[in-house]
This record gives structure tokens, C-alpha cells and sequence, in this order.
């Protein structure tokens, strides 16, 4: 067999794998399949290289994160019908690392609980917290702490603050005054409470998936990574998968994979191809004249996502991020993080949160999660250099909504249908009402007296059931972790499109490995569960 050569050949001849999609789930599965018996693996992303410093500078993530860029799909939902009709933002990496070089660097693993879920409740064979433990050790090098829970020397650098900042200590204080917990690592024992937040940032720099899995020491000779070239369709010989058709600086390509093609193309990017592919429900696929190669009713389908509602207050101090914004203090804090990696640019913006139970039933497994941001947001989540506060992020952790991903034609340079379906269910209602009412708690108490001048939102007059939840329908906006809309499940389940392997059913040598296999969203950001999973995918894999 012959394999394009070094970190960014040109593709030729026969790999053994064709990973599609440099994202999460695509680098850690790549990375893990090219370590094993000298396997020849290609690399297929859309998007550039992640060298740009924006995508190093945990600080950056505002100039990437926000609307349509060269690092960011920026996609848009259908309008939602119980958000007074609004589009929703849906950021998505477009460039090596995918959208873990570009999100907001939240490292939780979720609660054990959700891990169990997937396999006593899903037919997920394999993947209850216990089989899930070892791979979340694996990926992660969490040096601040020796708890054995914890994992040492792993690929991806986790950290968190050890000096708080005034309003992030308010909040903790503020939260043990309304009588919760406060828990020491949220990763080592998922309990309701308050604590600090882990980043996915080390020495000053974002440790997305390329760097943790592609830019490490040692990456394997047979791993060729493909940038600029998107996938258009995959390649089959009867019910075989045996490659990809690809554009790219050399005109359309194929790839072939004498061993399997794994989809790791994310959340909308795996559905979608699949789709194009002639693999899901037998009238989409119709309605865009694409052949149906597999009726698959279930792929686009169980789109899931958290949604959160947000308070923010003024301050007259001088402690929140803002601060930071005037010209001459950017300047300052910009040579802080060029020339030694360190200072206010050099780490992620939330650092502190809570898990909290919306009702005495949850209190084991808690439902509603919150971000704390030391910043006051102006217009379209920038911070405002002109006004000091602080915003807190409330909103249900277990939705009962469910969406989907669908086609805008068959065309594969047209963005995916993407309709989350926000807030469809009266529960979900009811927790996101709850999540506010306890973070308004919190933010009540003595803690943060010296801090508060006035709440703008929701605002002192917002205050009863209906009033809130008009609020909400104005205010919510995605917590951008969406999943599962190529679900794993049980061999009998005609709406789970995967086996618990992740294969695609009814089709040989073709895995989806991403959080679009997840059946359910965890409890908490799923940057880490989709490492984890990928490494879970890549022992499967030729096991």
C-alpha cells in the first residue's frame, strides 16, 4: 500500500483508516489508530491549520468564536418556535482541532450517572461509568491534583485557577452562604454544590485537540493529516464503506481505506454526509433526490443541546474582566501573553460554577449546571470595555427537547438544516425557571453586597412564572453542546443508527466516533466526554 507522506502530503493510494473530520473525537481517534502496529492513517478537515494565535490564546476565543470565519462553520438554527421565534447561535470548528480550538475550554467529564444511563437505559453495552473511568484517566494530564480519580501524563493539559479573582471568590462564598456545598473537583466526585472549574489550558496555552494529539512529541510517522480538503461523499462497494470522495487543492480526490472509515465530522457535519452519503430517513433522502443506499430513520435525529438563560448585574468596582478592555490595558495584557504566556490573556474567562438539583429528587444527580463569568456582555456576547459586572449562566442540564439535523439540498456546499427544538417540553420550562431563581439566590447574599449596583437581567421587575418566561424566550442562548444525532444503542433499536461499537449498522468498515454517538448530552461541557469517547472508539477499533 502506498500513503501520502509527512504532516500535510498529498493524498495517494490506500490508507488503513480514513478519519474524517480533525476535530475532538477525529485528532484523539486518529492520533491513537496511527500509534498502533505502524497503521497508515489519513486526516481528512475542511479547515486550515490551528497556528493563528487567536486559537493559542485561551483570551482569543471571542475573535474566533462569535459568526462566520475561516476557524468557524458559524451556523445558525431554524427559527425556534418557543424562543419568540429566534435564530440560535451554532459555532463549529473549521480547522485542525475543530471546535476544541475554538470553544470556551470548560474540562468536565458530567456525573457518573449519565455514563450508566447510556448503558442500562440505551443498550449501550460497555459504556457505564465504571468502563468509561479508564479513558477519562487516559486523556488527561491533570497536574494541579494527585487524587488517583485523576489522570497523569495524558494528551491534554488540564488546569485551573488558583489565585481567584474578587468576583469569582464572591461567588463561591456567596453560594456555601445560600447552602450548598462547595466541592473540591467536580471531575473526581460530580456532587451538587459549588467549586472551581477546570480549562483545558496549560502554560498559558489552549490544549485543544491538535495540539494535544497532533503537535505532541512522537506522532506517529503513519498518521498523514490532510487540511483544505472537504469531504464530499463516501465511497462504497456494496455494503462495504471503502473510502471518500474529497476537494481539495488538487481537484477532487479519493481516498481509499482498506481497513474502515471512521466519521468524526461532528454533531451537524456527520449526519450531513451521511445524508449525502444516501444513509438516513428514506424521505429526506427523497426530497433532495439523493438514492437511498440505507433507510436509517434515526440519523440527523435526537438532536440535544444545552440552552441557558443568563442574570448579569452592574458593578462600581473595578474588579470584573472589563476592565482589561481599554486600549492601553490590552495592549499591556497583549505583551503579557506574547512574550511570556502569562497575565489576564492567558487563561479562559470562567473559572467557577455550580451543579444544583431543580427539585429534592435530584439532589444525588443534579440538573440545572451555571457558568460564572467575572464579565459584563454587552450586544452579541461581547464584553462591554464601558460598564464592570459580571454575568451568571443558568439552564438545564438533562433537556427533554429533542431536535434534529436534516438537508438543505444535496449539494455538499450547503450548510445542514439544523433545528434544536429548544424548550418544546414544560419540565425543561421549569428548569430553566428554577436555574434562575437559584442564581439570583446566590447572587443575593452578603457575599456579593460590596458588588451589586443593578440587576440588568433579567431585571428587578422580572419576577413571576410568566414574566420569566418571557424573559427567557428573548434571552436563551445555546451552551454549544450538541449531540447525538447519530446515536449508539441496542442492536434492536431501529432509531439508533450506530451498535455500541460504534459501527453503522447494516454497513461494513464505517464507524461514527463523535458526540453525534452520544444518546444522551451529559450532565456538564462535553469537550472532555467527547475526548474520552474517542479514545474509548479507538481500543474498539480493530480490537
Amino acid at each position: 500500500m502506498t500513503a501520502g507522506t509527512g504532516p500535510t502530503g498529498r493524498a495517494a493510494g490506500l490508507y488503513d483508516y480514513i478519519v474524517i473530520g480533525a476535530g475532538t473525537a477525529g485528532c484523539a481517534v486518529a492520533r491513537r489508530l496511527a500509534e498502533r502496529d505502524g497503521a497508515r492513517v489519513a486526516l481528512v478537515e475542511t479547515g486550515g491549520r490551528d497556528g493563528h494565535w487567536a486559537l493559542t490564546m485561551p483570551a482569543g476565543l471571542r475573535s474566533v468564536f462569535k459568526g462566520r470565519s475561516r476557524f468557524n462553520y458559524g451556523y445558525r438554527s431554524e427559527p425556534q418556535g418557543h424562543l419568540d421565534d429566534r435564530r440560535v447561535d451554532q459555532p463549529r470548528g473549521r480547522v485542525l482541532g475543530g471546535s476544541s480550538s475554538i470553544n470556551g475550554m470548560t474540562f468536565l467529564r458530567g456525573h457518573p450517572r449519565d455514563y450508566d444511563g447510556w448503558a442500562s437505559d440505551h443498550g449501550c453495552t460497555g459504556w457505564g461509568f465504571a468502563e468509561c473511568l479508564p479513558y477519562f484517566r487516559r486523556l488527561e494530564d491533570a497536574a494541579w491534583t494527585d487524587d488517583p480519580a485523576r489522570g497523569h501524563g495524558g494528551p491534554v493539559a488540564v488546569s485551573r485557577m488558583t489565585d481567584l479573582s474578587p468576583l469569582n471568590a464572591a461567588f463561591l462564598a456567596a453560594g456555601m452562604e445560600a447552602g450548598h456545598a462547595q466541592v473540591r473537583d467536580f471531575n473526581a466526585a460530580m456532587v451538587a454544590g459549588v467549586g472551581r472549574f477546570e480549562m483545558s489550558v496549560a502554560h498559558g496555552r489552549r490544549s485543544s485537540a491538535a495540539r494535544a494529539y497532533l503537535h505532541a512529541a512522537g506522532r506517529p510517522a503513519g498518521l498523514t493529516v490532510l487540511p483544505n480538503r472537504k469531504a464530499l461523499r463516501l465511497l462504497f462497494e456494496g455494503t462495504r464503506a471503502t473510502g471518500v470522495e474529497i476537494a481539495g487543492p488538487d481537484g477532487v480526490e479519493r481516498l481509499e481505506a482498506g481497513r474502515e472509515v471512521i466519521l468524526s465530522a461532528g454533531v451537524f457535519g456527520s449526519p450531513h454526509l451521511l445524508m449525502l452519503s444516501g444513509i438516513g430517513p428514506e424521505e429526506e433522502l427523497a426530497r433532495h433526490g439523493i438514492a437511498c443506499r440505507l433507510a436509517a430513520p434515526g440519523v440527523g435525529a435526537n438532536l440535544q443541546d444545552h440552552l441557558e438563560a443568563h442574570i448579569q448585574v452592574r458593578t462600581d468596582k473595578p474588579v470584573s474582566l472589563n476592565r482589561y478592555l481599554r486600549a492601553d490595558r490590552m495592549v499591556r495584557v497583549g505583551l503579557q501573553w506574547f512574550l511570556a504566556k502569562s497575565g489576564p490573556a492567558a487563561v479562559n474567562q470562567c473559572h467557577v460554577g455550580a451543579f444544583l438539583p431543580s427539585a429534592p429528587e435530584f439532589a444525588d444527580w443534579p440538573d440545572i449546571q451555571m457558568h460564572f463569568f467575572p464579565v459584563f456582555f454587552g450586544a452579541d456576547w461581547m464584553p462591554d470595555p464601558r460598564v464592570e459586572g459580571y454575568r451568571l449562566g443558568c439552564g438545564p442540564m438533562r433537556p427533554e427537547s429533542r431536535g434534529c439535523v436534516g438537508l438543505r439540498s444535496a449539494d455538499p456546499a450547503d450548510a445542514p438544516l439544523i433545528d434544536p427544538n429548544y424548550l418544546a417540553t414544560e419540565e425543561d420550562r421549569r428548569v430553566m425557571r428554577e436555574g434562575l431563581r437559584l442564581g439570583r439566590e446566590i447572587l443575593a447574599q452578603p457575599a456579593f453586597a460590596d458588588f451589586h449596583v443593578a440587576e440588568d437581567l433579567p431585571g428587578p421587575g422580572v419576577t413571576d412564572g410568566a414574566a420569566l418566561d418571557a424573559f427567557i424566550r428573548r434571552d436563551a442562548s445555546s451552551a454549544y453542546h450538541p449531540c447525538g444525532t447519530v446515536r449508539m444503542g441496542a442492536d434492536a433499536d431501529d432509531m439508533a443508527p450506530l451498535t455500541p461499537d460504534l459501527r453503522v449498522k447494516g454497513v461494513e468498515g464505517l464507524r461514527v466516533v463523535d458526540a453525534s454517538a452520544m444518546p444522551t448530552v451529559p450532565s456538564a461541557n462535553i469537550n472532555c466526554p467527547t475526548f474520552m469517547l474517542a479514545e474509548k472508539a479507538a481500543d474498539m477499533i480493530g480490537a
